[in-house]
């Protein structure tokens, strides 16, 4: 309960009326509390039921009933008038005292400093904190394998060796054989090299962990340093692990050819990095880029990424068995065996990416039309979607100077790259 706040007027006539009873003042305010008598109506006899209500009000209320300011008069008067009248009257401190009264004074003009410190002390904490990456959860429940992989057997044959020294397989341990630091995955983009990875990492049932190069690299100084640090110390805590950089072109360009210091400075953590690992610490480095041909000559040579695996564009053969993968959980009446014939003849040039995309369309179209069945017309339909599509952006390609060929210079010889590709089933 608040004081009750009245005129100062009423104050005065009250202690001429003899009905206050005691009055406080506060130190150098004008501020003053006071009570006054019951009123008759108070004392009249209350019923024995209400007798505790009133007893916790009374308990509730605030210790000075009446609240009011001094307006002028002479505080020396008013307490002559007190003391005549037999009135009790006392003196409270001041709430705060002049040392405080000081200090609040300096600490308010000290406020704009206190402010840009506090300004600066914060922008120097986000810049220490973009160096820390998010914590990243190992994945040890890869749910691809190999089995979900067509099209690239000679990709899978090399990595299958990766999977057999990370298990520690007898057949290589006795001969001496040591796990690869590193594995790049190259190729023209759709060909499943990010897929590949988690094949690998499902295979082997290691821990996973997976990252963007272009994660590693920020605008300020050292912070893909920290990143790449980090993500290291945490694959080593879960040994045997994987680390897969996607797009790794990004931060692993050579160095020297732009004035981007930041970039080099996490490239050569991540040299260090990979020329650091204990020795029995079962970490591999998963890569995989478009443009190989970019790539810092330290970063490629042997003891780094000392396995170069080439996913290339998929023959037909690839593309059906591509394909036969993204129809498994599509509801046909139709025999898709041989709708994945008939695709696979009219999609040449198409990657695994691209024959999902038809796949996912044809249901799509199935859905438009209200249709419990993906039919051949739905397939047919998407295909044509899809080439048309290719055809577009290889005319526009040609017609570019800068890039003359639509998935760069490894689309030249696609035959070299092992001349597959991979999917995974449709969902």
């Amino acid at each position: 309960m608040r004081h009750t706040v009245v005129p100062y007027s009423d104050l005065v006539g009250s202690i001429r009326e003899g009905s206050v009873i005691n009055v406080q003042f506060v130190e150098n305010s004008r501020v003053i509390y006071y009570n006054t008598k019951p009123s008759a109506e108070q004392d009249v006899e209350v019923p024995q039921t209400k007798l505790g209500q009133i007893a916790l009000l009374k308990a509730l209320e605030p210790r000075w009933k009446y609240y009011t300011r001094n307006v002028g008069d002479d505080k020396y008067q008013l307490i002559k008038m007190l003391k005549d009248q037999g009135i009790t009257y006392g003196s409270d401190p001041e709430l705060l005292s002049d040392s405080m009264k000081t200090f609040a004074f300096a600490m308010l003009q000290l406020a704009p400093y206190w402010f840009m410190l506090g300004v600066q002390g914060f922008q120097l904490y986000h810049q220490l904190n973009l160096g820390r990456m998010t914590k990243r959860k190992p994945s040890k429940k890869q749910s691809v394998t190999f089995d979900d992989v067509e099209g690239v057997d000679s990709a899978k044959a090399e990595l299958l060796e990766i999977v057999l020294c990370i298990n520690e397989d007898s057949k290589y341990m006795k001969l001496g054989a040591k796990l690869p630091r590193g594995v790049l995955l190259a190729g023209p983009p759709g060909t499943g090299k990010t897929l590949l990875a988690h094949a690998v990492a499902g295979e082997a049932g290691v821990s996973f962990f997976s990252i963007s190069a272009s994660e590693l690299v920020e605008i300020f100084v050292g912070t893909g340093a920290a990143r790449v640090r980090d993500i290291f110390r945490e694959a080593r805590k879960h040994s045997p692990s994987i680390i897969f950089i996607d797009e790794i072109d990004a931060v692993g360009g050579q160095r020297g050819r732009t004035l981007n210091c930041e970039r080099d400075q996490t490239l050569n953590k991540l040299l260090t990095e990979m020329d650091g690992f204990e020795k029995d610490a079962s970490v591999v480095v998963i890569a995989a880029t478009n443009r190989p041909e970019t790539l810092d000559s330290a970063l490629m040579r042997p003891g780094r990424f000392s396995r170069k695996v080439l996913v290339g564009e998929p023959d037909e053969e690839g593309r059906r068995r591509i394909f036969s993968l993204y129809l498994r959980n599509v509801p046909m009446e139709e025999d898709k065996e041989a709708i994945s014939h008939l695709v696979a003849s009219r999609t040449l040039g198409l990657v695994g990416a691209d024959l999902g995309n038809i796949a996912h369309e044809s249901v799509l179209l199935a859905a438009r039309r209200d249709g419990d069945f993906v039919t051949s017309d739905d397939v047919l339909q998407a295909v044509e979607r899809a080439t048309k599509k290719a055809y577009d952006d290889e005319d526009k390609d040609a017609n570019d100077t800068k890039s003359p060929y639509p998935f760069g210079p490894m689309a030249q010889a696609p035959v070299e790259y092992g001349g597959g590709a991979m999917g995974f089933g449709f969902h």
